[in-house]
């Protein structure tokens, strides 16, 4: 199995989902069996699921405050990547298995991976069914960090890494973000709402989720996250993990 792991730094938004759907172009051509990338933003950029309506972004606000705009490849509601370090890989699903076989065997590495700076992390076992959430909150729904789907990564049932796939030719291609500090939260004041419905928002998004800097009670730097993360995820790793899913 031919693993490649790459801690690239910090691009601007459209790059980074250029070089995620290249993962799928690259597994399908034979080059390499389970490409893994580790990143960041600059500048801050806001991301929609690839179904999700961007009408309920606010352009204007976003170009206010210095943010980029992007739709991801994969599905998931819209997150502000602001301090915080991004995975993405893409490898065929085994034979006989699931994108939900490989989302949890990668939750469960991911897990073990950030017990040095955050021990006190969980993997959800049991949430309501995400599109509930989404279409049952308004402007709330439209935002990753709201709500928890079974296998992600919690503090105190409050949401750290949130992530998506999507499937292409038998390739599932998966990323996710993992909080390290704030920012994210600020979702909320670029939605198209009342600024009374914004705050809601805000708050809610900050009771839902946590970051490592959180857990750690210390500031927890996302180069250094991607830098330990990269060192951490080696072939071995990625080879074992993908045989704990057959």
């Amino acid at each position: 199995m031919i693993v490649e792991v790459s801690n690239e730094g910090s691009l601007r938004g459209s790059e980074n989902m250029r070089r995620d759907l290249d993962l799928v172009d690259r597994v399908r051509n034979g080059g390499v069996d389970l490409p893994l990338r580790f990143y960041q933003w600059d500048p801050w950029c806001v991301s929609l699921g690839t179904n999700q309506q961007s009408h309920n972004i606010d352009a204007e606000a976003c170009a206010s405050r210095g943010f980029d705009i992007v739709t991801r490849p994969t599905g998931g509601r819209a997150v502000l990547h602001a301090c915080e370090v991004t995975y993405a890989f893409a490898v065929r699903i085994p034979t006989g298995r699931s994108a939900m076989d490989v989302y949890r065997a990668f939750h469960q590495r991911l897990h073990q991976a950030l017990a040095f700076l955050a021990p006190e992390l969980s993997i959800s076992t049991d949430s309501p069914p995400l599109y509930q959430h989404y279409a049952a909150s308004g402007a709330l729904g439209q935002v990753c960090f709201s709500a928890h789907a079974p296998s992600e990564l919690l503090w105190n049932d409050r949401k750290v890494v949130g992530s998506a796939q999507r499937v292409i030719d038998g390739i599932v291609l998966q990323h996710g973000s993992i909080l390290c500090g704030p920012g994210h939260e600020e979702l909320g004041y670029i939605l198209r709402a009342e600024r009374e419905m914004q705050d809601r928002v805000v708050a809610a998004t900050r009771a839902s989720s946590a970051t490592l800097s959180d857990v750690a009670h210390a500031e927890i730097l996302p180069q250094d996250v991607a830098t330990h993360l990269h060192s951490t995820f080696t072939t071995d790793v990625l080879i074992e993990m993908m045989r704990s899913v057959r």
